[in-house]
């Protein structure tokens, strides 16, 4: 048995702190500007429109919208096709939390007294439904009859 230690045993006990790579804004999600849609090593998703890479590979927004995936056909130097999948956003206006129930509110007001005109000459024009008479009554029903218990089959010896 050895007395002393192997030399570098103890210099070689540490790793490295994890980097934390992978998508973090999914398809059909809202970015902002400037937020990142993936940390990757290497090209393994490809920036399409309203997007850039950073010098660490990272995909960022480039404008406000819905970030969407997809797959295309790329030819490589020697003309061989590959599949590959991209990243762009589709820019649209984000509007805060706080003005969006007074939209909903002058949306709905909007529609609302359109559909009440519409309604209300539906009403007009169609003839009133008549009810049935309260005189008339619907025949009784019979109660159904007692079903009669099975005969107990005795096994043969």
């Amino acid at each position: 048995m050895a007395h002393k230690k192997a030399a570098w045993s103890a210099k070689n006990l540490r790793d490295s702190q994890p980097k934390f790579r992978g998508v973090k804004i999914f398809g059909w999600q809202i970015a902002k500007a400037w937020n990142i849609i993936v940390r990757q090593c290497g090209n393994k998703y490809e920036a399409w429109k309203n997007v850039y890479v950073s010098n660490d590979f990272s995909i960022h927004a480039n404008v406000d919208g819905v970030v969407r995936f997809s797959k295309t056909n790329k030819v490589r130097f020697d003309w061989r096709k590959y599949l590959k999948t991209v990243v762009n956003v589709d820019p649209c206006d984000i509007t805060p939390k706080a003005k969006a129930p007074k939209a909903k509110k002058e949306v709905a007001a909007k529609v609302e007294k359109p559909v009440a005109k519409a309604v209300e000459k539906v009403e007009k024009k169609a003839p009133a439904a008549k009810k049935p008479a309260a005189d008339k009554e619907a025949p009784a029903k019979k109660a159904p009859a007692a079903k009669k218990p099975a005969a107990k089959k005795v096994a043969k010896k």
